[in-house]
């Protein structure tokens, strides 16, 4: 039999590669096995929630993230509640809950904050979530400014992926208030970054995004 972790990670390959039906029944296999430790017990439970929140079972998903949320409590680890709270933060966005998302991403920021220097991924991926959440409760002026600190902290650790996700944020907010030529530099930016991240269904969805732009562009022009 594989070791336990060797399974972890080849079930959250299979999340990865989008296969989520394959991937929650390993998840749930791996659930039923004895003496697992608290670690393993914490990725079995998280992965099993985020998987179920992309197949919207949004109750589920909840319970298994606060499952995962509350392993990171009994161990002390920051780290873990961090992450927890941050897929908690995102489940309750996609339920249109902005309020408690808000409050979920701050708790995470403070797990976070206590974790500096080396997170600086993290927290710009927590300013990245915040900033959405703004801009989808119309809040235009904080959803930039989170936005715009989720790409300074990206930058600082040359996390790539980051950079494009936070500028492909701003470049869809410059188009909320009619700044296309402003999107259109975010979008450029983000392109070049989801290249050198080498993420290849990220550079595709950019990709669309900026001749959908062009086009709008185009037609206003003549």
């Amino acid at each position: 039999m594989k070791k336990i972790q060797d399974r972890i990670e080849a079930a959250h390959q299979l999340y990865v590669d989008k296969n989520f039906e394959e991937a929650l029944a390993e998840f749930n296999a791996l659930d039923e096995e004895k003496k697992l430790s608290n670690r393993h017990k914490f990725q079995i439970a998280l992965n099993k929630g985020i998987i179920k929140m992309n197949l919207n079972n949004y109750d589920e998903a909840q319970h298994d993230m606060e499952s995962a949320l509350l392993i990171g409590k009994k161990t002390e680890n920051l780290y873990k509640q961090a992450r927890a709270l941050h897929q908690l933060g995102i489940l309750a966005k996609l339920r249109g809950d902005y309020d408690n998302a808000t409050e979920l991403f701050r708790e995470e920021l403070r797990k976070c904050s206590s974790l500096m220097p080396s997170y600086y991924s993290d927290l710009s991926y927590n300013f990245y979530e915040q900033g959405d959440v703004k801009m989808l409760a119309g809040d235009f002026v904080d959803a930039k400014m989170y936005f715009n600190h989720a790409l300074v902290f990206a930058e600082t650790e040359t996390n790539y992926h980051g950079v494009g996700l936070a500028a492909k944020a701003l470049g869809r907010l410059s188009i909320t208030v009619n700044c296309h030529k402003e999107a259109l530099e975010y979008f450029h930016k983000s392109y070049e970054n989801f290249k050198l991240a080498e993420d290849q269904e990220s550079i595709e969805s950019i990709l669309q995004e900026i001749t959908k732009l062009k086009e709008s562009m185009h037609d206003v022009e003549n």
